[in-house]
C-alpha cells in the first residue's frame, strides 16, 4: 500500500473551498443572496437587452474585450 504525501496547502484549501460552499448555501437559503440560477438568468435577460447595443458598437469599431 502507498500512501499519498501529506499536502497542508491542498488541505487548507479544501477546507476553505468547502466552507464558502457552506456558506454560500446558508446565504441562499436564508434568501441574503440570490441562488445561481437566479443570477444566471439575470445575465441572460441584461445580455439580451443589451446584445444589439453590443453588436452595434462592435460594427462601430469599438472593442470590449
Amino acid at each position: 500500500m502507498k500512501f499519498e504525501k501529506f499536502d497542508a496547502q491542498k488541505q487548507i484549501r479544501g477546507l476553505a473551498q468547502a466552507a464558502r460552499q457552506i456558506l454560500a448555501e446558508e446565504l441562499v437559503h436564508e434568501q441574503q443572496m440570490p441562488s445561481f440560477d437566479r443570477v444566471v438568468a439575470a445575465i441572460d435577460e441584461i445580455g439580451g437587452e443589451y446584445r444589439p447595443r453590443i453588436l452595434a458598437a462592435r460594427q462601430m469599431g469599438f472593442d470590449f474585450d
